[in-house]
């Protein structure tokens, strides 16, 4: 072997082992290039997220002091814990009472009697139950102390349907109240 040989020999295992060496690099290269574009494409993904969920909570901030305001006036209060009087009928000779005290538990709780009507003909004479057909504007909040205080009403016997309408003056709650009647008074 002479030199010219030997120098083509090293030449040619040099060449081979820097292909192997580029390889090598491109591989490593291509390697590292694939994690930080995964790892930018996570965190565009991971920002848009943040981000909404930074509009979120900036909308939240803002609804914050109206839900705090619900929240005091939803609050129950001493006085306004349910009533649980004993059972009583009303008498039949005061069942022209009823509007009046009706009226006065709405005029109490800040709300506008429509009208509040004793349903007569739908007077059971074997259960002595008493239709009462009611109508009160104003806000839902008055409309709940509202309920309260019909539940302390000893012959209340039970309400059978609320309707809730909305109006140009606020709100229109039309209730169906049953009444006990003590029929065989005289």
């Amino acid at each position: 072997m002479d030199i010219k040989e030997l120098t083509r020999e090293f030449i040619r295992l040099l060449g081979r082992k820097l292909i192997y060496l580029l390889m090598f690099a491109a591989g490593i290269l291509l390697f590292m290039g694939i994690g930080i574009y995964s790892s930018k494409k996570f965190s565009e993904i991971k920002g848009g997220e943040i981000k909404a969920i930074r509009c979120q909570i900036e909308g939240q901030m803002v609804v914050l002091p109206v839900y705090k305001e619900l929240l005091k006036k939803l609050q129950v209060k001493g006085s306004e814990v349910l009533p649980f009087p004993d059972k009583n009928r009303l008498p039949k000779d005061k069942i022209e009472e009823i509007p009046k005290i009706f009226e006065g538990i709405a005029k109490n709780c800040n709300l506008e009697s429509v009208s509040i009507i004793p349903d007569v003909m739908s007077l059971d004479r074997t259960s002595g139950l008493l239709l009462v057909n009611t109508f009160v504007k104003g806000s839902f909040f008055d409309f709940r102390k509202f309920l309260v205080n019909l539940g302390g009403i000893s012959y209340l016997e039970r309400i059978e349907k609320i309707d809730i309408k909305r109006t140009m003056e606020g709100k229109e709650f039309g209730l169906k109240i049953w009444i006990a009647l003590s029929l065989n008074q005289k």
